[in-house]
């Protein structure tokens, strides 16, 4: 079996891995489902008011742009030049993959959020 080719921690990764991307298709799927039935004018008005959205958005960004330069450095450490680096690759995958999914998420809350107060009124 394959599993007897890899350790624990990778195959944690892979498996993570391999979740994280259906997490990440299933929501951006949904919302662009949600975003077709709603107004552009409403979502502008409605992320004006709410700031939050950006402010946090940008977070998430910074998290997991600075995770994506570290896997660089690190990938390059890792296969170039023999240094050891103790997972620490690995790690900045998870770091990414959950910053991104964490910035998703909180999209199609938003998006979600506007589909349910347009229905209510």
């Amino acid at each position: 079996m394959f599993t007897s080719q890899l350790d624990f921690i990778s195959l944690f990764i892979w498996l993570y891995n391999i979740g994280a991307a259906f997490i990440i298709l299933f929501l951006i799927v949904q919302i662009l489902l949600i975003s077709r039935k709603l107004d552009t004018d409403i979502i502008r008005a409605r992320l004006f008011l709410n700031m939050d959205i950006l402010t946090e958005t940008w977070k998430y960004i910074s998290i997991a742009s600075a995770s994506f330069a570290v896997n660089a450095i690190t990938g390059f450490l890792r296969f170039n030049v023999d240094k050891k680096v103790y997972y620490l690759w690995e790690i900045t995958e998870i770091i990414f993959l959950a910053a991104f999914i964490a910035m998703i998420y909180q999209w199609y809350q938003f998006v979600g959020g506007l589909i349910i107060t347009k229905k209510g009124k």
